[in-house]
């Protein structure tokens, strides 16, 4: 595979990933539930293996400029993977699969589905009122054939691909119906509204889920006039850009820390070969979340 120059990779060395999981050992699952455990641990983790600290540091710094980095050689072991997504925040289990009190999902391609469709362009937690800041996908086994391809696309790119300035700000306008899963008890599904794209000083962030989108516009009681209903098309056809994502194959080992907010991602179509291809995910709250959250208690 050709280099890529974005996501900017850092590698773990063997030491320092042998280091780490012998580390993360001496924690239970459970014991890390709080973010108070999760701090206790990454403290004693960056204490005890300097070189974890200096490439936490380097991750960190890598992402905030990046949007994006890939760590390599990074431990199999999902006690280390919430031990280091620490160092974004808050490792939360919101809205991360069915088990509400997992703190790390493992996405696997079931034989019972032995092929599936690409996964289209989307951020994660949509239906959040402040959705998670950071993703981090670490892949355990890669499809034996190569696909399953990790795709990624910046908000700031697909606004640049929008041409006409009146959809930017239709855009912005916090009216799209984003439907909300049936409730047991409830007679309809709700829809919660919010904008796709918001353009502000720092740049450009997206909230965007395309079958979430497409079921709230079918279910909302009032449905969008022709102003956001053309915005919403300009959205998905500059997302269809074939210039502007950047496509690659995650390997076992590689560990893709990515922001939620200012990029959208998806993956290729998995073919009957990818049977068994699995990924382990982890969902982070920034600290503005926490302050935010502080502040309104």
């Amino acid at each position: 595979m050709p280099y890529m120059a974005w996501p900017p990779r850092l590698v773990m060395t063997d030491s320092t990933a042998v280091a780490l999981a012998d580390f993360s050992s001496t924690w239970r699952p459970e014991e890390l539930k709080s973010e108070r455990t999760q701090q206790a641990a990454l403290r004693r983790a960056r204490e005890g293996i300097p070189e974890l600290h200096r490439l936490l540091d380097e991750a960190v710094t890598a992402l905030r400029v990046s949007l994006a980095v890939v760590v390599e050689n990074f431990p199999l072991d999902t006690t280390a993977l919430v031990i280091a997504a620490a160092a974004l925040g808050r490792v939360d289990p919101s809205y991360n699969g069915p088990n509400p009190d997992s703190l790390v999902h493992d996405v696997v391609d079931s034989e019972a589905r032995p092929y599936r469709d690409p996964d289209p362009f989307h951020t994660d937690s949509p239906l959040l009122a402040h959705p998670h800041a950071y993703l981090g996908l670490l892949c355990v086994r890669p499809s034996p054939a190569g696909d399953g391809q990790t795709v990624l696309v910046s908000a700031a790119d697909v606004a640049a691909a929008i041409a006409d300035r009146s959809h930017l700000r239709a855009l912005q306008d916090p009216c799209y119906p984003f439907a909300v899963p049936h409730e047991p008890g409830s007679d309809e599904p709700s829809v919660t509204t919010h904008p796709i794209l918001t353009m502000s000083g720092g740049g450009a962030t997206v909230r965007y889920c395309p079958v979430r989108v497409t079921a709230g516009v079918e279910r909302a009681g009032q449905a969008l006039d022709e102003e956001h209903v053309s915005a919403l098309r300009a959205f998905e056809r500059a997302l269809e850009s074939q210039h502007l994502p950047t496509v690659f194959l995650l390997r076992a080992g590689e560990l893709l820390l990515l922001d939620n907010r200012r990029l959208l991602h998806g993956r290729t179509d998995v073919g009957p070969e990818g049977v068994g291809r699995h990924l382990m995910r982890v969902k982070v709250h920034d600290r503005e979340y926490e302050k935010a959250m502080a502040r309104n208690s």
